[in-house]
């Protein structure tokens, strides 16, 4: 980030030195004399750059860096790629992909000065249609417009609520003891706020694990594996629901 505004800086100069040298040369001390705020305004951007550069970058990059150094390629080749972008909206998208014990996995680590989340999504033949919350005044409203399902199970129901679009075999699955515990894993020491069957960006069918107010500096980089293998698990457990059928 801090080269781009570098070069907006020296484009900026040349500009201005362009102008001067053409229209006001002879009436301008320094090309620089009315070029207002521009100046201080860039000063500004350089500095939110460099602190970007120094501290925000390296953070997400590390958090991504712990779920691909377990991602293979197809290849086989392991530690993928963690590649990083910046947009014109002063966001930064950190990314990584590849295959986690045969599944197509993704990993995306997007950060706003005031949005952060991460979302982790793994190939998934789900048999039907899930949503899943972590139980605040929000989802709790978001509930209001469907019908949340209840799973008769204390703990996961203080924890998180539910939606799908079929209430009987959910709730069997969910209430699986190697379901729920990972479920429970997932929402209370991965700290994600929903879990979802959605399209990914290629078309197929994911399991999504989102985290909103994703704070890189602070995600314990060992939770990426505890991630990733409840997500694999319960996606093989939703796939292995769909055979029984």
């Amino acid at each position: 980030m801090t080269k781009h505004v570098l070069l907006l800086g020296v484009v900026g100069v040349a500009f201005y030195t362009g102008i001067w040298v053409v229209l006001n040369g002879d009436n301008e001390p320094t090309p620089f004399t009315r070029t207002g705020p521009f100046f201080p305004l860039w000063f500004v951007c350089l500095l939110i750059a460099v602190v970007s550069d120094a501290f925000i970058r390296p953070a997400a990059k590390r958090a991504a860096s712990a779920f691909a150094a377990l991602l293979s390629n197809e290849a086989g080749q392991l530690a993928c790629k963690v590649t990083q972008q910046y947009g014109w909206r002063a966001n930064l998208r950190t990314t990584t992909s590849g295959i986690f014990h045969g599944r197509r996995t993704t990993v995306l680590v997007f950060q706003q000065p005031r949005i952060s989340y991460l979302k982790l999504e793994m190939v998934c033949l789900a048999p039907w249609v899930l949503d899943i919350r972590r139980r605040n005044l929000a989802s709790k409203a978001l509930a209001w417009v469907g019908a949340p399902l209840e799973t008769r199970d204390e703990a996961l129901d203080k924890a998180v609520v539910i939606q799908g679009d079929n209430e009987t075999a959910i709730r069997k699955w969910t209430t699986q003891a190697e379901v729920r515990l990972r479920i429970l894993s997932l929402f209370q020491m991965g700290g994600i706020t929903s879990l979802t069957t959605v399209t990914g960006s290629e078309g197929e069918p994911v399991l999504r694990a989102y985290y909103s107010r994703f704070r890189p500096r602070f995600f314990a980089q060992a939770h990426a594996a505890i991630m990733l293998n409840d997500l694999d698990g319960l996606a093989a457990s939703a796939e292995a629901a769909s055979d029984r059928r």
